[in-house]
């Protein structure tokens, strides 16, 4: 009994202690821990960074303002590890109830530079849709390409291209003014309808390049149905010591030479930078034979100043881009032979010696901004932002003619662009941005030409207002936004017999779209979007009538069918027609995770295109100049589906690859045939091998890069231009759309670098097309008459003065 007594005591006192140590660790499971994550330069918030508790599964992300907060906390001190893509990690010790700010710097490589940003600069209405950021050093590694070639690298984005000097960019098959080109804030004003003009961007003097690549229609307008690409100039940063740079380079293709500079400095209140470039490219060659007249010549100027106060930033910038851009002249036929000639031979039909001369078929465009921008912090979290811009767009086309001193097209493009913004406190959970937005183009033919205008005089006003609003709760976020805009257009031309014709019309459309984010772990992040946009068709389009470029093309407003007979003679009102703006709705999903040295990204999505506008092929029409390939421009409804699958393992602290490959399947829906000019399958591979100091240099790296672009596989069927010629083929308005030559074999591509730094000298030399392999792009419309470039090596130097390690 006394036994028993004894044991029923040790068990009452056992239970009485695991309770009450129960209740102790209740007690002081109660801590928690709260802050904000910064960028270390910017000081803005850095949203979706992982904020982990060292030695226990406890983590969160920051929200849109860069906040976080970890409760249920066992221990008073504790370790946090802040980790965020595109930024260094970061160890802290934090105290419990002490709310305090984290500053993250921005991830550097060997080469002291950021290499790719990804993900890091998602705005307000953007932040649910895919994207990445390209960083400097990769956008100077070459400084003679072009805004196309450098955003080509990132899955779903390639380039259309009218020979080797005119390549725009195209996101998961959309390109022209479908794509918006935001350079410095404004929308970059220049003649951006057809294959054959692309943006005059100086490369050498982004900061950063951004591409969205879903509809952000609501953010930005209209001409961002199928993404946005989006140009940072110099940050213009403060407390920043004065440096200076000055670069130069040669290549050997084109035997062409580069030179560029940049100086800037920032106190306490004020900051200004300058930069320069001056770039020229004789003939490019093929592995086989010279492209003759396929060179350009381009300068560039840019500077901004900015000046701070306790609560206002008030900020002035202005470019200049001036390009002279050669075209290949075998593009040009005198006869129906040479013009079958020119499609079927393996080589141009006009082969001359090497040369620096630009002669016709040529271009030239001069391209001034202006911009001015106020901001005002009027409390906290809060911020009123106004922006004003200018921008002349002077642009001349040369043609191989009588008279080919005269231009046959002579435009000048007058851009105004005013934004007011209010990033409004936040209220109720919601944070979020409210704009209005006013934009003005007017655009004239200048007389002399001696040729009916390509395209009419026009002037187009729009007037929009937009608010995005996200919230955020726990590891997910919501992000919705809405967009009205209303524009005008009124434009003046001239009928084939020179009568002067005009038209008027107004479109009004609301632009709506829904996010959401969910940080699935502290490795994985899921966002999806879906988007409506909309986009009037471009001049072009609607009115462009006669030759320009290789072709003869003729737009929506410009001929009638009759029992599917084409009749050029009267210019339809466009009230009169059955033409009607596109209409875009946009899926799109991304799954992210990084976890032991590798990162998978994987994007999914569908485009669906009301009223979708292109150019095909529709015979060979007898011109003045000689026979010519002729388009017309169709509408029909367009579905788009692709993935794009990107892979990086980092397999030692110094070797690194990345794996990708991208896919899009298109079809014109209304008779099940496929579309032309769409991006074929592409996969690439690239081995990164980053030796640090080695010898005489700081740092060294070497890269290699493969590629294979498939063969086209949903082109549309061959019709011979003999057949087209003599008769033989009879086509319609209405016949299924073909095109003059088969689509290109796939090809694989070579590229070589190696990039070194010693002390303020950095440089490097890199080998494109390291096999010379000769081949043709389906995406480039002189496939029809000659190959590639072939190999060319790339030499750079570049020498940096720093007047404060800070600015390493």
């Amino acid at each position: 009994m006394p036994f028993k007594t004894k044991h029923h005591f040790l068990i009452v006192l056992f239970l009485f202690l695991w309770s009450s140590l129960l209740m102790a660790q209740k007690d002081t499971c109660g801590y928690s821990l709260s802050g904000k994550v910064l960028d270390a330069n910017t000081e803005g918030p850095i949203f979706n960074a992982v904020i982990k508790v060292k030695g226990i599964e406890k983590y969160t992300t920051t929200n849109a303002e860069g906040a976080f907060k970890i409760d249920n906390l066992c221990t008073k001190n504790n370790t946090l590890i802040i980790s965020c893509l595109g930024y260094t990690n970061s160890t802290k010790d934090h105290e419990h109830d002490s709310a305090i700010h984290f500053y993250l710097t921005q991830q550097v490589t060997g080469l002291n530079e950021v290499i790719i940003q990804a993900k890091r600069r998602k705005e307000k209405g953007t932040a649910t849709i895919s994207q990445v950021t390209i960083g400097k050093t990769e956008i100077t590694s070459n400084p003679t390409q072009s805004l196309a070639a450098v955003l080509s690298q990132e899955q779903g984005v390639t380039f259309m291209s009218a020979g080797t000097n005119v390549q725009l960019p195209v996101i998961h098959g959309l390109y022209g003014n479908r794509i918006l080109v935001l350079n410095n804030g404004l929308k970059h004003g220049f003649q951006n309808w057809g294959a054959d003009h692309a943006p005059e961007i100086d490369i050498a003097s982004a900061s950063s390049i951004t591409v969205i690549k879903g509809a952000a229609g609501v953010r930005y307008g209209p001409e961002a149905l199928g993404g946005a690409i989006i140009i940072e100039p110099n940050p213009l940063l403060l407390n920043n010591p004065l440096y200076a740079a000055l670069g130069t380079g040669y290549q050997t293709n084109g035997k062409g030479y580069n030179t560029n500079f940049e100086i800037g400095n920032g106190t306490e209140n004020w900051s200004y930078f300058a930069n320069g470039n001056y770039t020229r490219i004789g003939d490019r060659n093929t592995p086989d034979y010279n492209l003759t007249n396929s060179g350009k010549e381009e300068k560039a100027f840019s500077f901004g100043v900015l000046h701070h106060l306790d609560q206002w930033d008030f900020k002035v910038n202005y470019s200049f881009v001036d390009q002279n851009l050669a075209l290949l002249r075998a593009s040009i036929a005198h006869s129906p032979d040479s013009f079958i000639r020119a499609i079927n031979s393996n080589e141009p039909i006009i082969i001359n010696p090497f040369s620096y001369a630009i002669n016709q078929p040529s271009q030239t465009t001069q391209h001034h901004l202006a911009k001015a921008e106020i901001n005002w912090w009027y409390t906290q979290g809060a911020k009123l932002t106004l922006i004003g811009g200018v921008q002349l767009n002077k642009r001349d086309e040369f043609d191989v003619r009588r008279n080919a001193e005269l231009p046959i097209i002579n435009l000048d493009l007058l851009t105004y662009d005013y934004q007011l913004e209010w990033k409004h406190p936040k209220w109720y959970g919601l944070n979020g941005l409210l704009g209005a937005q006013y934009f003005s183009q007017n655009n004239d033919n200048n007389p002399g030409t001696q040729t009916t205008p390509y395209i009419p005089n026009y002037n187009t006003d729009r007037i929009s207002a937009f608010g995005v609003e996200s919230f955020t709760f726990g590891k997910n976020m919501i992000e919705a936004g809405l967009r009205f805009d209303l524009e005008t257009n009124d434009v003046r031309g001239r009928e084939i017999n020179q009568d002067i014709f005009r038209d008027h019309y107004t479109f009004t459309n609301f632009t709506g779209s829904l996010g959401y984010v969910r940080q699935l772990s502290e490795n994985s992040t899921f966002r999806t979007n879906i988007g409506t946009a909309w986009r009037t068709p471009n001049m072009e389009e609607l009115f462009s009538f006669g030759q320009h470029g290789f072709k003869t093309t003729f737009g929506l407003l410009r001929f009638t069918d009759t029992n599917g007979k084409l009749s050029t003679d009267e210019v339809i009102p466009l009230n009169q027609s059955t033409v009607h703006p596109e209409r875009g709705y946009k899926f799109i999903n991304e799954f992210q995770t990084h976890k032991n040295g590798n990162s998978h990204n994987l994007t999914v999505y569908s485009h669906f295109i009301e009223n979708y506008v292109f150019d095909r092929p529709i015979g060979v029409f007898g011109t003045i100049r000689g026979p010519m390939p002729a388009f017309i421009f169709d509408q029909v409804d367009a579905l788009f589906f692709g993935a794009d699958y990107s892979w990086k393992k980092k397999w030692t602290d110094k070797i690194s690859s990345v794996f990708g490959a991208s896919y899009l399947w298109s079809r014109n829906v209304g008779d099940h045939t496929p579309l032309i000019n769409q991006p074929p399958i592409s996969t690439n591979v690239k081995l990164k091998w980053d030796q640090g100091k080695i010898g005489v240099f700081d740092a060294s790296r070497w890269a290699i890069r493969t590629s294979y672009v498939f063969r086209q596989f949903q082109a549309p069927r061959t019709i011979t231009p003999e057949s087209l010629v003599d008769g033989s083929v009879e086509l319609t308005t209405n016949s299924e759309i073909f095109d003059f030559a088969a689509a290109t074999d796939g090809y694989f591509l070579l590229d070589l670098s190696w990039t070194f730094k010693r002390k303020n000298l950095s440089g490097g030399i890199t080998v494109q097309n390291l096999l010379n392999t000769g081949y043709r792009d389906y995406l480039n419309q002189m496939r029809y008459f000659a190959d590639e470039s072939g190999r060319n090596l790339l030499f750079t130097l570049k020498y940096t003065l720093k007047t404060n390690a800070k600015n390493e």
